[in-house]
């Protein structure tokens, strides 16, 4: 019995660790600029904002240095969402100084 159980959580944990959305970045992508993105896991919800969180992300980067973002280019790719193709946003930006 002890053995059924233990086989059930391990494949309860696998499946919410798949379900987990990842964030990477921001990544210098040169002549200050950077590359953030988020992808959401393998069981995708449809209800994740991604764009948005990515944004938000930005944003406290930024901020953090005392900026603005400047967004120079986003994509978020489209379904199916199969083998590995799970929802993402990726976004390139700038952190530039406030405008008054």
């Amino acid at each position: 019995m002890n053995k059924r159980i233990s086989i059930i959580t391990m494949s309860i944990i696998l499946l919410l660790t798949g379900c987990a959305t990842t964030t990477t970045g921001p990544t210098p992508a040169g002549k200050n600029t950077y590359v953030m993105s988020r992808q959401e896991g393998a069981f995708p919800s449809g209800s994740e904002p991604l764009l948005a969180e990515v944004l938000g992300q930005a944003n406290i980067f930024c901020t953090n240095q005392d900026k603005e973002v400047n967004l120079i280019n986003s994509h978020e790719n489209s379904g199916p969402y199969i083998l590995g193709n799970y929802p993402k946003a990726t976004i390139t930006f700038s952190c530039i100084n406030p405008t008054n």
